[in-house]
């Protein structure tokens, strides 16, 4: 302390004064009163010498008288002196009493001063503590916004793929209907092609077997006169011949008519089993595109429902923890979880543990007492909490 205290000077006044009141007492005890030498004067007569001893007498009764006046007025001033002295060392006694009482409180304000330090060097050590394992859970919480971030990136690219490959898919599909249509017309083309090549076939045969005709009928007519029965038998043999040229040519010109038909009869039929084709891997494409972009959206709002339920769960079993006393900051262990339908807890033993019996005690009871665990209703998100391992680490 930068101050003397008020009692401590007046302790030593106390101190000072108290000395020098015992020495004069003791330099006044210690003085021996000398007797007053009483010279007579010799007397020549014998009448003088007797009233010189009465008076003598009288002056030594009034010297003892004086003596002991003085001697009780010295013991009176002795007692008064030891009384006060007395009371000087009540007072001092007193003055040491409170001072020890006030160097007591001063130990007792500087022992709560330390504990209190103490106190707040481990308050501040908690705090500390806290925030850093609550920077270290915003830091999850951010890694996990972060994951969802990439996950929903990932989705929306694979949703993107996928839109991708259903457009591809419908492009192609119009291609190959586009390439069929094509081909189709192209067949009806070369059909028509060949239709077109087999009827000026069958009329350039039917000139030729015209002009044959005429030609024989030219020379029939010349031979007319010199064989008529030849040409009788000729001409006959000429009608069926022509008939049957007739009919060879009809019957040509039908099958190239009936083949171009099927030929092109098989290509709009090719052309629409492409189109058909395509059109169904394109739907069966996307179907399948849609039910993953299904699956994989309800397993990741899945995941979300199984940490929001995991929150829920610490936030829970820590509201029904008990702190030991042997409890310091950083203790974790991983308890192993069986629940009933209902979220009722069946069972919960510790398989990883802190070093710490009864902080591992303490979060058994924290999950049987929290139950019963708010499970959602979801079978999905059920089955992933029937049976599950849960790290329990409290804040603080």
């Amino acid at each position: 302390m930068s101050e003397r205290p008020s009692w401590l000077v007046s302790f030593a006044k106390a101190i000072l004064l108290h000395g020098v009141l015992l020495f004069i007492l003791f330099l006044q005890l210690g003085s021996e009163p000398s007797k007053p030498r009483v010279q007579v004067k010799p007397v020549e007569t014998v009448q003088a010498v007797a009233v010189n001893e009465i008076e003598v007498e009288a002056e030594i009764q009034r010297l003892k008288a004086a003596e002991e006046a003085k001697r009780q007025q010295e013991e009176a001033r002795r007692q008064e002196l030891e009384q006060a002295r007395l009371r000087e060392e009540q007072r001092l006694r007193e003055l040491q009493r409170k001072q020890q009482e006030e160097q007591a409180r001063l130990k007792e304000i500087a022992e709560a001063k330390r504990r209190h330090a103490e106190e707040e060097a481990r308050r501040l050590m908690a705090l500390e503590q806290r925030q850093r394992e609550e920077r270290e859970r915003l830091a999850k919480l951010e890694q996990a916004r972060v994951e969802a971030e990439r996950l929903r990136q990932q989705e929306e690219a694979r949703r993107k793929a996928a839109e991708e490959a259903r457009r591809k898919a419908e492009e192609d599909a119009k291609r190959k209907a586009e390439e069929a249509r094509r081909l189709a017309e192209e067949a009806k083309r070369k059909a028509e092609e060949q239709m077109r090549k087999a009827a000026e076939e069958a009329q350039r045969k039917a000139e030729e077997v015209k002009r044959r005709a005429e030609e024989e009928a030219r020379k029939k007519a010349e031979e007319v006169k010199r064989r008529a029965e030849e040409e009788a038998r000729q001409k006959a043999a000429e009608e069926a011949r022509r008939e049957a040229e007739e009919a060879a040519r009809q019957k040509a010109a039908e099958e190239a008519r009936r083949k171009a038909e099927e030929e092109a009869r098989r290509a709009e039929e090719a052309r629409r089993r492409a189109e058909e084709e395509a059109r169904q891997k394109a739907a069966e494409e996307a179907r399948r595109k849609a039910e993953e972009e299904a699956r994989l959206q309800a397993e990741l709002e899945r995941r979300q429902q199984i940490n929001a339920t995991m929150l829920r769960i610490q936030q829970r079993v820590e509201r029904n923890w008990l702190k030991p006393q042997s409890y310091h900051a950083g203790l974790s262990c991983i308890i192993q979880v069986r629940l009933a339908p209902g979220g009722q807890v069946m069972e919960a033993k510790v398989v990883r543990s802190s070093g710490n019996p009864a902080f591992d005690r303490s979060a058994e009871v924290a999950v049987r007492k929290a139950s019963p665990l708010p499970i959602p209703s979801d079978p999905a998100v059920y089955a992933a909490f029937q049976e599950f391992n849960f790290l329990f680490k409290p804040q603080g």
